[in-house]
Protein backbone atom coordinates (compact mmCIF):
# COMPACT_ATOMS: atom_id res chain seq x y z
CA UNK A 1 0.00 0.00 0.00
CA UNK A 2 1.08 3.98 -0.65
CA UNK A 3 -0.13 7.10 0.53
CA UNK A 4 0.09 10.26 -1.24
CA UNK A 5 3.40 11.13 0.13
CA UNK A 6 4.75 7.84 -1.34
CA UNK A 7 5.30 5.98 1.52
CA UNK A 8 4.87 2.14 1.19
CA UNK A 9 3.44 -0.26 3.44
CA UNK A 10 3.63 -3.46 2.73
CA UNK A 11 0.92 -6.38 4.08
CA UNK A 12 2.54 -8.78 7.19
CA UNK A 13 2.21 -12.66 6.07
CA UNK A 14 -1.49 -12.77 8.03
CA UNK A 15 -2.67 -9.88 5.97
CA UNK A 16 -2.72 -6.93 7.86
CA UNK A 17 -0.97 -3.65 7.09
CA UNK A 18 0.86 -1.52 9.94
CA UNK A 19 -0.50 1.62 9.82
CA UNK A 20 0.48 3.09 13.22
CA UNK A 21 3.64 5.50 13.08
CA UNK A 22 5.95 5.62 15.43
CA UNK A 23 5.40 8.91 16.63
CA UNK A 24 1.47 8.04 17.61
CA UNK A 25 3.10 4.99 19.79
CA UNK A 26 2.39 5.93 23.80
CA UNK A 27 4.65 2.73 24.61
CA UNK A 28 6.41 0.21 22.77
CA UNK A 29 3.54 -2.18 22.42
CA UNK A 30 0.62 0.12 22.96
CA UNK A 31 -3.14 -2.04 23.40
CA UNK A 32 -3.71 -4.60 25.67
CA UNK A 33 -0.90 -6.88 26.42
CA UNK A 34 -0.68 -10.23 24.35
CA UNK A 35 -2.18 -12.17 27.92
CA UNK A 36 -5.21 -10.42 28.03
CA UNK A 37 -5.70 -10.20 23.84
CA UNK A 38 -4.78 -14.40 24.17
CA UNK A 39 -7.41 -14.96 26.96
CA UNK A 40 -10.36 -12.54 25.11
CA UNK A 41 -9.79 -14.95 21.93
CA UNK A 42 -10.73 -18.15 24.07
CA UNK A 43 -13.65 -16.11 25.42
CA UNK A 44 -14.48 -15.50 22.35
CA UNK A 45 -14.01 -19.38 20.79
CA UNK A 46 -16.50 -20.53 23.67
CA UNK A 47 -19.20 -18.13 21.82
CA UNK A 48 -20.16 -17.14 25.28
CA UNK A 49 -20.46 -13.25 23.48
CA UNK A 50 -22.70 -14.41 20.36
CA UNK A 51 -25.91 -13.06 22.11
CA UNK A 52 -24.10 -9.55 22.06
CA UNK A 53 -23.00 -9.91 18.22
CA UNK A 54 -26.10 -11.09 17.20
CA UNK A 55 -27.99 -7.91 18.84
CA UNK A 56 -25.17 -5.72 17.08
CA UNK A 57 -25.71 -7.43 13.61
CA UNK A 58 -29.80 -7.27 13.97
CA UNK A 59 -29.18 -3.78 14.83
CA UNK A 60 -26.86 -2.66 12.08
CA UNK A 61 -29.48 -4.22 9.70
CA UNK A 62 -32.48 -2.44 10.73
CA UNK A 63 -30.74 1.25 9.66
CA UNK A 64 -30.10 -0.24 6.42
CA UNK A 65 -27.35 2.09 6.03
CA UNK A 66 -24.76 -0.95 6.51
CA UNK A 67 -25.55 -2.07 3.20
CA UNK A 68 -24.59 1.25 1.68
CA UNK A 69 -20.65 0.82 2.09
CA UNK A 70 -17.78 -0.27 4.47
CA UNK A 71 -18.44 -1.18 8.54
CA UNK A 72 -15.46 0.10 10.33
CA UNK A 73 -14.88 -1.56 13.63
CA UNK A 74 -12.56 0.91 16.44
CA UNK A 75 -10.75 -0.95 18.48
CA UNK A 76 -11.36 -4.33 16.74
CA UNK A 77 -9.03 -6.43 19.31
CA UNK A 78 -8.60 -9.96 17.95
CA UNK A 79 -11.01 -9.37 15.75
CA UNK A 80 -14.61 -11.50 16.99
CA UNK A 81 -17.03 -8.75 16.14
CA UNK A 82 -15.99 -7.80 12.87
CA UNK A 83 -15.86 -11.57 11.53
CA UNK A 84 -19.42 -11.82 13.47
CA UNK A 85 -20.24 -9.18 11.19
CA UNK A 86 -18.37 -10.13 8.34
CA UNK A 87 -20.54 -13.34 8.02
CA UNK A 88 -23.84 -11.59 8.67
CA UNK A 89 -23.41 -9.15 5.93
CA UNK A 90 -20.97 -10.76 3.46
CA UNK A 91 -22.15 -7.76 0.81
CA UNK A 92 -20.40 -5.17 2.86
CA UNK A 93 -16.58 -4.22 3.16
CA UNK A 94 -15.43 -4.90 6.74
CA UNK A 95 -12.42 -2.83 8.39
CA UNK A 96 -10.91 -3.29 11.39
CA UNK A 97 -8.29 -1.28 13.52
CA UNK A 98 -6.49 -1.18 16.79
CA UNK A 99 -3.17 0.00 18.51
CA UNK A 100 -1.79 -3.76 19.66
CA UNK A 101 -0.53 -5.48 16.80
CA UNK A 102 -0.39 -8.60 18.72
CA UNK A 103 -4.33 -8.48 18.33
CA UNK A 104 -4.89 -7.34 14.68
CA UNK A 105 -2.13 -10.50 13.98
CA UNK A 106 -4.68 -12.73 15.23
CA UNK A 107 -7.77 -11.32 14.00
CA UNK A 108 -6.19 -11.08 10.14
CA UNK A 109 -5.16 -14.97 10.74
CA UNK A 110 -8.84 -15.60 11.79
CA UNK A 111 -10.94 -13.65 9.82
CA UNK A 112 -9.40 -13.08 6.40
CA UNK A 113 -12.49 -11.13 5.04
CA UNK A 114 -11.81 -8.20 6.56
CA UNK A 115 -9.57 -5.71 6.15
CA UNK A 116 -7.29 -5.22 9.41
CA UNK A 117 -4.81 -2.58 10.37
CA UNK A 118 -2.69 -1.46 12.90
CA UNK A 119 -3.61 2.14 13.50
CA UNK A 120 -4.85 4.61 16.39
CA UNK A 121 -9.06 5.08 16.81
CA UNK A 122 -8.01 9.16 17.29
CA UNK A 123 -6.23 8.91 13.75
CA UNK A 124 -7.72 6.52 11.68
CA UNK A 125 -5.80 5.74 8.44
CA UNK A 126 -9.12 6.18 6.06
CA UNK A 127 -10.54 9.24 4.01
CA UNK A 128 -13.21 11.85 5.44
CA UNK A 129 -16.52 10.17 4.36
CA UNK A 130 -14.98 6.61 3.26
CA UNK A 131 -17.01 4.49 5.79
CA UNK A 132 -21.39 4.71 6.16
CA UNK A 133 -21.51 2.35 9.79
CA UNK A 134 -18.57 2.46 12.77
CA UNK A 135 -19.06 0.24 15.52
CA UNK A 136 -17.14 0.24 19.03
CA UNK A 137 -16.90 -2.11 21.75
CA UNK A 138 -15.78 -1.33 24.57
CA UNK A 139 -13.17 0.86 23.05
CA UNK A 140 -12.94 4.57 22.79
CA UNK A 141 -13.46 6.59 20.08
CA UNK A 142 -12.56 10.37 19.40
CA UNK A 143 -15.76 12.76 17.97
CA UNK A 144 -13.94 14.54 15.29
CA UNK A 145 -12.78 11.21 14.29
CA UNK A 146 -16.56 9.81 13.88
CA UNK A 147 -17.56 13.26 12.45
CA UNK A 148 -14.77 12.84 9.67
CA UNK A 149 -15.65 9.31 8.60
CA UNK A 150 -18.84 9.30 8.92
CA UNK A 151 -21.37 11.05 6.09
CA UNK A 152 -24.60 12.46 6.62
CA UNK A 153 -26.94 9.54 7.69
CA UNK A 154 -23.64 7.21 8.47
CA UNK A 155 -24.52 5.96 11.99
CA UNK A 156 -22.20 4.77 15.15
CA UNK A 157 -23.00 1.82 17.09
CA UNK A 158 -21.19 2.00 20.38
CA UNK A 159 -21.75 -0.80 23.14
CA UNK A 160 -20.77 -0.28 26.20
CA UNK A 161 -20.92 -2.31 29.71
CA UNK A 162 -24.29 -1.70 31.56
CA UNK A 163 -24.09 -0.80 35.54
CA UNK A 164 -24.56 -4.57 36.41
CA UNK A 165 -22.42 -6.28 34.09
CA UNK A 166 -20.19 -8.33 36.03
CA UNK A 167 -21.93 -7.34 39.04
CA UNK A 168 -20.92 -10.82 40.90
CA UNK A 169 -17.10 -10.53 39.80
CA UNK A 170 -16.94 -6.77 41.24
CA UNK A 171 -18.76 -8.27 44.61
CA UNK A 172 -15.99 -10.85 44.72
CA UNK A 173 -13.36 -8.90 44.38
CA UNK A 174 -14.45 -5.50 46.16
CA UNK A 175 -14.94 -4.30 49.82
CA UNK A 176 -17.76 -1.95 48.44
CA UNK A 177 -18.53 -2.63 44.88
CA UNK A 178 -20.34 0.04 42.85
CA UNK A 179 -21.97 -0.48 39.30
CA UNK A 180 -20.27 0.68 36.04
CA UNK A 181 -20.89 4.55 35.72
CA UNK A 182 -23.62 4.74 32.59
CA UNK A 183 -23.78 8.01 30.70
CA UNK A 184 -25.64 9.20 27.37
CA UNK A 185 -23.37 8.36 24.89
CA UNK A 186 -23.26 11.84 23.25
CA UNK A 187 -21.24 12.72 19.84
CA UNK A 188 -21.69 16.16 18.39
CA UNK A 189 -22.93 15.93 14.63
CA UNK A 190 -24.85 13.12 15.82
CA UNK A 191 -28.44 12.24 16.67
CA UNK A 192 -29.35 9.55 19.22
CA UNK A 193 -31.27 6.75 17.45
CA UNK A 194 -31.74 4.40 19.91
CA UNK A 195 -30.82 2.89 23.58
CA UNK A 196 -31.41 -1.20 24.23
CA UNK A 197 -29.78 -3.23 26.85
CA UNK A 198 -28.37 -7.10 26.28
CA UNK A 199 -28.86 -9.31 29.11
CA UNK A 200 -27.82 -13.17 29.76
CA UNK A 201 -26.63 -15.06 32.43
CA UNK A 202 -23.24 -17.02 31.76
CA UNK A 203 -22.52 -19.96 34.22
CA UNK A 204 -18.53 -20.16 34.33
CA UNK A 205 -16.35 -22.98 35.22
CA UNK A 206 -13.19 -22.10 36.61
CA UNK A 207 -11.14 -22.09 33.01
CA UNK A 208 -13.84 -19.76 31.40
CA UNK A 209 -13.75 -17.31 34.56
CA UNK A 210 -9.87 -17.33 34.87
CA UNK A 211 -10.18 -16.42 31.17
CA UNK A 212 -12.66 -13.00 31.29
CA UNK A 213 -11.21 -11.92 34.59
CA UNK A 214 -7.67 -12.07 32.68
CA UNK A 215 -9.15 -10.34 29.59
CA UNK A 216 -10.91 -7.47 32.13
CA UNK A 217 -9.18 -4.68 34.21
CA UNK A 218 -10.47 -7.43 36.73
CA UNK A 219 -7.00 -8.79 36.45
CA UNK A 220 -5.32 -6.02 38.20
CA UNK A 221 -7.70 -4.38 40.09
CA UNK A 222 -9.89 -5.23 43.05
CA UNK A 223 -8.16 -7.12 46.19
CA UNK A 224 -5.41 -9.69 45.52
CA UNK A 225 -6.50 -12.17 47.70
CA UNK A 226 -10.13 -11.70 46.87
CA UNK A 227 -9.05 -12.08 43.62
CA UNK A 228 -7.19 -15.43 44.30
CA UNK A 229 -10.37 -17.07 46.52
CA UNK A 230 -12.72 -16.00 43.12
CA UNK A 231 -10.38 -18.43 40.89
CA UNK A 232 -10.38 -21.29 42.95
CA UNK A 233 -14.29 -21.39 42.60
CA UNK A 234 -15.80 -24.16 40.65
CA UNK A 235 -18.12 -21.86 38.70
CA UNK A 236 -19.56 -18.70 39.07
CA UNK A 237 -22.42 -17.08 38.03
CA UNK A 238 -22.28 -14.03 35.54
CA UNK A 239 -24.81 -11.17 35.07
CA UNK A 240 -23.71 -10.21 31.35
CA UNK A 241 -25.41 -6.99 30.49
CA UNK A 242 -24.66 -4.68 27.65
CA UNK A 243 -25.39 -1.27 26.60
CA UNK A 244 -26.52 -0.81 22.87
CA UNK A 245 -26.21 3.07 21.77
CA UNK A 246 -27.25 3.60 17.93
CA UNK A 247 -26.66 7.58 16.86
CA UNK A 248 -26.64 8.59 12.94
CA UNK A 249 -24.33 11.36 11.61
CA UNK A 250 -26.68 14.42 11.20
Amino acid sequence: MQCDNGHSFDRAREGYVNLLPANKKRSLEPGDNATMIAARRRVHETGVYQPLAESMATILADTETVAAGPLLDLGCGEGYYAGYLAEHFPAVGILGVDMAKSAVRLAAKRYPRVEFAVASAFAVPLAADSVHSVVSVFAPAAPEELQRLLPAGGVYLKVTPAPMHLWSLREALYASPRPHTEEAVVVPGFSSASTSTVRFTLSAGQALLADIVAMTPFAYRGQREKRLLLLRRESVQLEMVFTLSLLIRD
